[in-house]
């Protein structure tokens, strides 16, 4: 019997902890919040109305201030240059796409958990976004994302509670990457000649004759010298491929008097002229492109009507890709690696293998 009342006396003792471990509340949950909402509705509805975003990181830094102006997004932290419009455009999509999946604390205390704390603190790990159009404003703290399963914390600026979304969010916190930092990107299949003029004098010129052409020719090799290497000469055809920036400023900020010149010539009669300098620490470039071949279009002699039309909707297609250079770049100074800069300036010894002593 006294087995048997102990037994009893167990099981109901057990009972009750599990009734209080059920009644009892997560410290990371809040009661009475909906789920499979939207987290922003307000710019879900409007989200093609936001003409200005705001990037702001720990210790209330403004990363970046994003402003739309007559359609085009602008960065005010870089001159008002181009904003990366395809990362902003899917971070406003995910945020007027996300829904909560799940309700979490509403207790500050707890909020460092999943890194969404008030961006005020020094060391918060959130991220806060702040969307505006009109008089209206929302900001959106984002916090970690989640582990072992999809989604991200996040909590809305002035709200207590937070929440898990289903989605994760690229949300970068260095100027530079809310910047289109493109310049241009050209592949050495597309390129004709390459020319390369000093100051001093010293010039280069490589070229080939048709796309079919493997490898450029130096033009003017020095009688008795010889190439370094194919590759040293084919290299410069390379010089505008996947052109990135990595800072960006107006043209007049910078002193061009002793610039190297560099023209690219394109099959498609594409031309790049570039300037480029070293200006303190920096290595700048300003660039702008032209299509001379359009000038005489049509003005060839025994040209049948046929190929008249022909050519001039290829300079028509031309014009246009000049025109997408010149819009970026016109009045825009770049900073770019020194890897890409030595590439652009190099001198005629540099393609050559060294004299032998005698």
């Amino acid at each position: 019997m006294m087995k048997r009342n102990l037994l009893l006396l167990a099981l109901l003792t057990l009972s009750a902890v599990v009734l209080v471990v059920r009644l009892a509340p997560r410290e990371d949950s809040v009661s009475g919040s909906s789920t499979d909402s939207l987290l922003l509705p307000l710019i879900a509805e409007k989200v093609n109305e936001v003409d200005r975003v705001e990037i702001v990181t720990a210790g209330d830094t403004l990363v970046a201030t994003m402003l739309k102006t007559g359609g085009e997004w602008r960065l005010q932290q870089m001159d008002s240059y181009h904003a990366d419009w395809p990362k902003l455009k899917t971070l406003l999509a995910e945020l007027a796409q996300a829904r909560v999946v799940e309700a979490k604390t509403d207790k500050p205390e707890y909020y460092a958990r999943l890194g969404v704390e008030n961006v005020s603190e020094e060391n918060a790990a959130s991220v806060l976004v702040k969307l505006g159009f009109g008089d209206q404003q929302s900001g959106v703290l984002i916090g970690n994302r989640a582990q072992g399963r999809q989604g991200q914390y996040v909590r809305l600026q002035g709200e207590a509670a937070s929440a898990l979304v289903d989605r994760q969010f690229d949300v970068p916190t260095e100027t530079i990457d809310w910047a289109e930092s493109r310049i241009v990107d050209i592949n050495s299949s597309e390129v004709a000649e390459v020319e390369i003029i000093h100051p001093s004098g010293e010039r280069i010129l490589v070229m080939r004759i048709s796309a079919d052409q493997t490898d450029f020719d130096l033009a003017g090799l020095p009688e008795g010298r010889e190439i370094k290497s194919s590759w040293a000469v084919n290299s410069l055809g390379s010089v505008f491929s996947l052109l990135d920036m990595e800072t960006v400023r107006s043209t007049t900020g910078v002193d061009w008097n002793d610039a190297v010149k560099l023209r690219m010539l394109m099959f498609s009669g594409v031309e790049i002229l570039a300037d480029l300098v070293e200006s303190g620490d920096e290595y700048m470039l300003r660039l702008q492109a032209s299509h001379p071949a359009a000038n005489v279009v049509g003005k060839e002699d025994g040209v049948s009507p046929e190929q008249e039309a022909i050519e001039k909707q290829a300079a028509e297609d031309v014009g246009k890709v000049v025109e997408g250079i010149n819009n970026r770049t016109a009045g825009w100074a770049y900073g770019i690696s020194k890897s890409k800069f030595d590439a652009m300036v190099k001198k005629p010894e540099d393609l050559l293998k060294p004299l032998e002593s005698s």
